[in-house]
C-alpha cells in the first residue's frame, strides 16, 4: 500500500482479581492476535503484556502508550473491569476501542463478566465524559472469530488511511479549468480538518522541465508506453515525445516535493504553453507510479483519489471520472473521461494511445495527443468524493458490468448495482441525489469495494455522508425539503 507513515495501535486489558483473565489467557490470546493482525494489516502493535488489575496499574499502562505514541487503543475488558481503570486510558490515544471477549461457559459461575464491563466502559465514554466526545468502536468476540476480524480489518484500514492523511501532501499544478469553481479549494480547512497541505505551482514551470529533459531518458520512456498500447492512432508522433516529457517532469515534482497527489490543469493553459493533450501523463503516472493526478485541477477530487488509493491493497492508483450517460432501463450508469484513467482498469482490450477525444475537434489547432481509450474490465469499484472542504463524502459502491453500448470514447465504463452509504439505490434517486445536493461533477473511482471503510474514515473525521434524495416530481430544495 501506498503509506508513509505507519499505524500503530495499542493494546491493554483491563480486569480485577476477582475473575478469571489470567486462567484463560485472555491478554496472551489478544495479543497473539493483534500481532499477526499487525503482519497481514501493515500496523505496529504496543502490547501492555501485565495484567492491569487497578487504576494505578492502569496510569502506568496509560503513561507507556501515550509515550509511545499510538494512534488508536484497544481496551480490552479481560475481565470484569472497574469505572477507574478506564479513566486514565483515555489519555493513551485519540481514538479508542473497547473490545469484550464471550465467558467460557455459558452457565455456573460467571468468569469473566467481559461484555458486561465494556457496556459499563461505553456508558462512562458518553455519559460521564461526554463534553471530551471521545470516539470509540466497540468490538466482540476472540481475535480470530470472523466476526471480529471482519470488524478490527475495517478499523485497521480506515484508521491507516486516517493516519496517512494527516501528513498528504498535494502539489496543485496550474490551478483549475476555465470555469471550474466549484473545484476550489480551502486550503486553510483541508489543513485544519485533515492536515492536508496544498502546494500551489505554475504550469510554466512544469513546462520547462519538460523542456530539458534528457532526450534519451524521454526516448527511452516513449518506448515503454507505446509498448504496453494494444494501438497507436496518434496523428502527430511528436506530441508522444512532449506528452511523455511533461510525465517525466511531473514524476521529478512530485518526487522532489514529496506530493502523495496532483492536481493538475490540463486545458486550457497546457495548449497554448506546450501545444498537448497531457492524459496519457496522468494515466501513466496512475498505473506505473501508483500516483493519483486528477485532470482540470482539481484538488478535492486528488484528494479523494489519494484516500481510495490509501484504503485499497492493489498496485495502481484511482482515477477520476464523469457521470457522462443513463440507462435507466438497466439501472446503469455510464462513466468517462476523455483519457486519463490508468490502464490497469481496461479489459481484455487493453489501453489505447489516441487523439484527444475532443480539444481542438471543432477548431484550426487540433487535434492534440496524447489521450488514452479504453473499456473497464468488469469488477467491483468504490466511487467517492471529498466535498465542502472534507465536511461530507460521498460513498457509492457498484460494480462495472458488461454493457451493449461500448460507451463515449475514451477511457470508460458501465456501473450497475450502486449502494449509496450501503444500501442499494435506484438510479434516479441517486442522480437525485447527485443533482439535488448540487455536487461536483467528478468522481474518484477505485478497484474493489473500500466503502465500509470510507464510512469509517468519515466517522473517525466527523465528514457527514452524502444522504439519498429520493426522485419526486415537485421542486427539492436541499437544506429545505429534503
Amino acid at each position: 500500500m501506498k503509506t508513509k507513515h505507519r499505524l500503530k495501535i495499542g493494546y491493554v486489558g483491563v480486569s480485577i482479581p476477582a475473575y478469571f483473565a489470567e486462567k484463560y489467557k485472555v491478554r496472551e490470546k489478544a495479543i497473539a492476535g493483534l500481532t499477526q493482525y499487525g503482519e497481514e494489516l501493515d500496523f505496529d502493535l504496543v502490547a501492555i503484556e501485565q495484567p492491569v488489575l487497578s487504576s494505578e496499574d492502569a496510569a502506568a499502562a496509560a503513561n507507556r502508550l501515550q509515550q509511545s505514541g499510538i494512534d488508536f487503543l484497544m481496551i480490552q475488558n479481560a475481565g470484569c473491569s472497574m469505572g477507574e481503570q478506564l479513566y486514565p486510558l483515555l489519555d493513551a490515544a485519540p481514538r479508542i476501542g473497547l473490545w469484550s471477549v464471550p465467558d467460557p461457559s455459558l452457565e455456573g459461575e460467571v468468569q469473566l463478566s467481559s461484555f458486561v464491563s465494556m457496556n459499563h466502559y461505553a456508558s462512562v465514554i458518553k455519559r460521564h465524559f461526554r463534553g471530551r466526545d471521545i470516539p470509540f468502536k466497540w468490538f466482540y468476540g476472540e481475535a480470530d472469530s470472523k466476526r471480529f476480524r471482519d470488524r478490527f480489518t475495517v478499523t485497521a484500514r480506515a484508521l491507516r488511511a486516517d493516519t496517512n492523511l494527516a501528513h498528504t501532501r498535494i502539489g496543485w499544478i496550474g490551478g483549475i479549468s476555465p470555469g471550474f469553481v466549484g473545484m476550489l479549494p480551502d486550503e486553510a480547512m483541508l489543513r485544519e480538518r485533515l492536515g492536508v497541505s496544498v502546494e500551489p505551482l505554475d504550469l510554466s514551470d512544469v513546462v520547462k522541465r519538460a523542456e530539458a529533459i534528457e532526450p534519451n531518458r524521454a526516448a527511452e520512456s516513449i518506448r515503454e508506453i507505446k509498448g504496453a498500447a494494444s494501438s497507436i492512432t496518434v496523428s502527430d508522433d511528436s506530441a508522444f515525445d512532449r506528452v511523455t516529457r511533461f510525465y517525466l517532469a511531473l514524476h521529478d515534482v512530485s518526487q522532489e516535493m514529496e506530493f502523495d497527489a496532483l492536481a493538475v490543469q490540463c486545458w486550457s493553459t497546457i495548449q497554448q504553453l506546450y501545444n498537448i493533450a497531457p492524459c496519457m501523463a496522468y494515466s501513466w503516472l496512475g498505473s506505473e507510479h501508483d500516483m493519483p493526478v486528477s485532470c482540470e485541477g482539481d484538488v478535492p477530487g486528488a484528494l479523494s483519489m489519494h484516500v481510495l488509493n490509501l484504503l485499497s491493497d492493489r498496485k495502481g492508483s484511482s482515477t477520476l471520472l464523469d457521470l457522462a450517460a443513463l440507462d435507466p432501463e438497466r439501472q446503469a450508469i455510464q462513466m468517462w473521461h476523455c483519457g486519463v484513467t490508468p490502464r490497469h482498469f481496461a479489459n481484455e482490450d487493453g489501453i489505447k494511445w489516441v487523439d484527444h477525444v475532443t480539444l481542438g475537434r471543432n477548431g484550426t489547432d487540433g487535434p492534440y495527443g496524447v489521450a488514452g481509450d479504453q473499456q473497464f474490465a468488469k469488477q467491483p469499484v468504490t466511487l467517492s468524493y471529498i466535498s465542502e472542504n472534507a465536511e461530507h463524502i460521498l460513498v457509492v459502491k457498484s460494480e462495472v458490468v458488461d454493457h451493449p453500448s461500448a460507451g463515449f470514447d475514451g477511457t470508460r465504463g458501465w456501473l450497475s448495482k450502486i449502494y449509496l452509504n450501503g444500501n442499494p439505490i435506484d438510479i434516479w434517486d441517486l442522480i437525485n441525489t447527485f443533482t439535488v445536493r448540487g455536487l461536483q461533477h467528478h468522481f474518484a473511482m477505485g478497484q474493489g469495494d473500500v466503502t465500509r471503510e470510507l464510512m469509517e474514515l468519515a466517522a473517525w473525521r466527523k465528514m457527514q455522508l452524502v444522504e439519498p434524495v429520493p426522485y419526486q416530481d415537485y421542486l427539492q430544495r436541499d437544506g429545505v425539503n429534503v
